[in-house]
């Protein structure tokens, strides 16, 4: 004859940690091992399961959209984490053959600038040398340079901002391509959340001279994590999603 036991009903006090690790423990399947004779019970199915604090303030687990809830709103709601160094994907990506091609065409433009500017230099000196200062051509031709040589000035200027924006688009862009990868390689994987981060380990960067110490000390604030489970780095998962070695 079969019987049936009831538990019963205790009030009970748990940590948010405890909490979790009790209720995986009640709603998932213990498996001692891959013979069904030293499998574990398995509890369930159950709809929720509702704990009791010191209070009596009930809590109500159960899933919602697949993952582990203790309340009605999406941040009451157990997400899964990884980390991504992006500096090192980054660096990878913006050496790509697209981006140096354009860093490549861009300096070509503005050697060419430079060279008609400097041409026009060299043409104003030489034709100043065959003249004397009485000339009445002499202030024109002076002139002239001093026109160029403030168009240099300009060109400097133009050039090293035109640098700057097409290496600012080269950043967007190559974030962008890094989201796209890091999407793909979380839903692969069933990762609800994922962090930039620096790994521990690294070697900080840190040019010589009086601001050593700063440098260092930007080392450490952007390490934000300083211990984490290495299988939550999906640094490499993602490169390889990008063709990155």
């Amino acid at each position: 004859m079969t019987r049936f036991w009831t538990m019963p009903t205790k009030v009970i006090s748990i940590s948010a940690a405890c909490l979790i690790v009790l209720v995986m423990s009640l709603l998932q399947a213990t498996t001692a091992g891959a013979d069904e004779k030293s499998a574990g019970t398995t509890l369930g199915p159950a709809t929720a399961l509702e704990l009791t604090s010191g209070d009596k303030t009930a809590i109500r687990v159960h899933v919602e959209e697949e993952r582990l809830a203790w309340g009605d709103l999406p941040q009451h709601r157990v997400y899964s984490t990884g980390y991504v160094h992006i500096g090192k994907a980054l660096s990878a990506l913006l050496q790509g053959e697209s981006f140096v091609e354009e860093k490549e065409a861009l300096q070509q433009q503005l050697l060419e600038a430079r060279d008609r500017i400097i041409s026009g230099l060299e043409r104003v000196q030489e034709r100043m040398d065959t003249l004397s200062p009485d000339d009445p051509a002499y202030q024109e031709v002076g002139q002239e340079g001093q026109a160029l040589l403030q168009e240099r000035e300009q060109f400097m200027q133009q050039a090293n901002a035109a640098h700057a924006m097409l290496a600012a688009e080269h950043v967007e862009r190559a974030y962008r391509e890094l989201i796209d990868a890091v999407n793909v390689v979380a839903d692969r994987m069933q990762i609800d959340v994922v962090e930039r981060f620096i790994p521990t380990d690294d070697s900080f960067e840190i040019p010589p001279g009086p601001q050593a110490l700063n440098a260092a000390m930007l080392q450490i604030r952007l390490r934000a994590l300083l211990r984490y489970p290495e299988s939550s780095d999906i640094t490499d998962e993602v490169l390889e999603e990008l063709g990155l070695e």
